[in-house]
């Protein structure tokens, strides 16, 4: 009997050490729990033609490779403002984790192009993008977020605009309610770029 047990206990042993290895070598196959709302599978974002403020076209091309976080807000009004400066503080979060900040892209998609607004924005971080463009193209990429339409007249400076994470392979990833905080999103932003790390480690 007290051979039958230790032969036992080993064999556990044995499982349980392999386990950790094999999550230690290729990460956890489910992504970490998080206080935004995960979209699960992660859904590619269809081909989309935006302009940066300088004119340059912006697309789906360009999300990959990056994390980006996307927000909407007609940029000549008190929700663009309050869009840009929640990025920004989610931004300024990750202080402490450089090479996410590098690798980190903060989107703000306007109704109304203002590209002498746009750059005095764009000045504040060289991580912010400022995109703009025809109707059918914002609603190409507001549809395959889930965002809203934004508003406008007297509803335009009304309430603070969700944000959406992409991931660099670009796919929507988590959508950010407007009441979860700055420091919140920079929580789930870091843990899911340290879960796709662990993945990938190469």
């Amino acid at each position: 009997m007290p051979r039958l047990i230790m032969a036992i206990a080993a064999i556990a042993l044995f499982l349980l050490s392999y386990q950790w290895g094999s999550q230690y070598k290729h990460g956890a196959t489910e992504p970490p729990a998080i206080s935004g709302v995960s979209i699960r599978p992660p859904q590619p974002l269809p081909d989309f033609v935006l302009s940066t403020s300088s004119g340059t076209a912006f697309g789906r091309a360009d999300l990959f490779e990056r994390w980006s976080l996307v927000g909407f807000g007609p940029v000549n009004s008190a929700r663009g403002h309050r869009g840009i400066a929640r990025l920004v503080e989610v931004y300024n979060r990750l202080a402490d984790q450089p090479d996410l900040r590098r690798q980190l892209r903060l989107i703000l998609v306007t109704a109304d192009s203002v590209p002498r607004l746009a750059v005095d924005f764009e000045r504040l971080s060289p991580a912010i993008s400022v995109l703009s463009g025809e109707p059918e193209q914002r609603d190409t990429l507001q549809a395959a977020l889930g965002a809203e339409p934004q508003p406008s007249g007297p509803d335009a400076d009304q309430g603070l605009p969700p944000l959406f994470l992409i991931d660099p392979d670009a796919r929507l990833l988590v959508l950010f309610p407007p009441s979860q905080s700055a420091a919140a999103v920079a929580a789930d932003v870091a843990a899911l770029a340290r879960w796709a790390r662990s993945k990938d480690p190469d």
